[in-house]
């Protein structure tokens, strides 16, 4: 069992540290001020946080039993990326009028608006095709007996949490640090543009090969 655990703890180190959307969104919002990564990463603990739950309970094992509705969330998902992609080149290129806008308007907290950073990272890993794959093949492929299964899937739930939360602390705690460098306009222009080509490659990879298996 040990063994297991430790294997376990390291799939999980790997996967949350491999980038994705949840890192190129942190990166998106940073710029916007020192709070806004963090109100993204802890909406997007929230998201891995009810997916655990899902998956403990067993329902994301149904959910990706049906091809229709699984296809169905990806594409929802890659639908997700691709806006909050555009929004963001839409905003790098044309910087000189969102600078205006930020510089009168309060930095985003925690909230439900649309342009709130902890919605968009709640519903970003809500989506997250690699989420949700990682509850669905690697929780069968370890045996942590004797707990039984639902003991099992609770606890490798609560190590892949930690091992999130301990990644997007340290990654927003880094993020505060260079801060000020992040405020610059041509940097926050590069991060801006670049994460949001990041997002719509994503989305379209996951569109274009949800719409092939369809």
């Amino acid at each position: 069992m040990v063994e297991q655990l430790m294997a376990f703890a390291l799939t999980c180190v790997v996967v949350v540290l491999v980038p994705g959307p949840d890192f190129a969104l942190v990166l998106k919002n940073a710029p916007r001020g020192p709070g806004s990564a963090a109100t993204t990463a802890i909406g997007i603990m929230v998201g891995n946080t009810i997916l655990a739950l899902l998956a403990v309970l067993g329902v994301t094992a149904l959910l990706g039993a049906s091809e229709v509705l699984g296809n169905a969330i990806r594409i929802a998902g890659a639908a997700y990326l691709l806006y909050l992609g555009a929004r963001a080149l839409l905003e790098a290129f044309n910087r000189p009028r969102s600078q205006a806008r930020q510089a009168t308007a309060p930095e985003p907290r925690l909230g439900f608006r649309g342009n709130s950073p902890f919605l968009q990272g709640m519903v970003s890993n809500l989506l997250n095709p690699k989420v949700a794959v990682f509850y669905l093949s690697l929780f069968p492929q370890f045996n942590l007996a004797p707990l039984p299964p639902l003991g099992q899937h609770a606890l490798m739930a609560g190590i892949f949490l930690l091992t999130a939360l301990v990644w997007y602390v340290l990654l927003v705690h880094a993020l505060k640090k260079i801060s000020t460098a992040l405020a610059r306009p041509r940097v926050k222009r590069i991060i801006t543009g670049g994460s949001g080509t990041v997002l719509i490659g994503v989305g379209g990879t996951i569109l274009t090969k949800s719409l092939a298996s369809s």
